[in-house]
């Protein structure tokens, strides 16, 4: 696995190995199954594509509940900048009336992609909605959502890999890479 990789001249470091990532979703999807032990119905996992897709299939496989699966594609970034407003590219394909909902995202940064998607997913009467991150940066979001699930609390640095970006490229990589500064 690379130390480091270059993509637009800009330089990443190794931030969170493959296995560290393995740990990770190993953990979270004990956890899933622990909060929804006592719940017979299946859950409705929403992957918010494009970066989940990667920790989405990991975690799905690695849940023992029974699951069904939507992906929806939001977009709040431009480049390495959020644009402070989410559109909706791809939207829900079936009913989550009277279901658990667990939304999956590759990370949290500002908040705002995952806050105005849980409002939209409110009006459409699920029985409950919990989220599940890969990565959560608390100093930037500021607890403007509730996450029930999270893999690993990260700074305000900008991380490419495992379904994460820098436009559009980068998200092959099985490891997480930080910008080095």
């Amino acid at each position: 696995m690379a130390v480091e990789v270059k993509y637009d001249d800009k330089i990443f470091e190794l931030f969170i190995s493959k296995e560290e990532i393995e740990e990770i979703v190993v953990r979270i999807a004990k956890e899933v199954d622990a909060h929804y032990s006592d719940i017979a119905d299946d859950i409705m996992l929403i992957s918010i594509l494009d970066g989940s897709f990667v920790f989405m299939a990991d975690l799905v496989r690695q849940i023992e509940h029974q699951v069904e699966i939507q992906f929806v594609k939001l977009n709040s970034y431009d480049n390495m900048l959020s644009r402070g407003e989410v559109a909706h590219i791809l939207k829900l394909q079936h009913s989550i009336e009277g279901k658990h909902v667990l939304v999956v995202e590759d990370i949290i940064d500002t908040g705002l992609t995952l806050e105005v998607f849980i409002e939209e997913l409110q009006k459409h009467n699920p029985k409950s909605i919990k989220t599940c991150t890969l990565l959560s940066k608390p100093e930037i979001h500021n607890d403007i959502v509730s996450t029930d699930f999270v893999g690993r609390e990260i700074g305000p640095e900008f991380v490419i890999g495992y379904g994460l970006d820098i436009d559009g490229r980068a998200r092959q990589l099985p490891a997480i890479y930080r910008l080095k500064v």
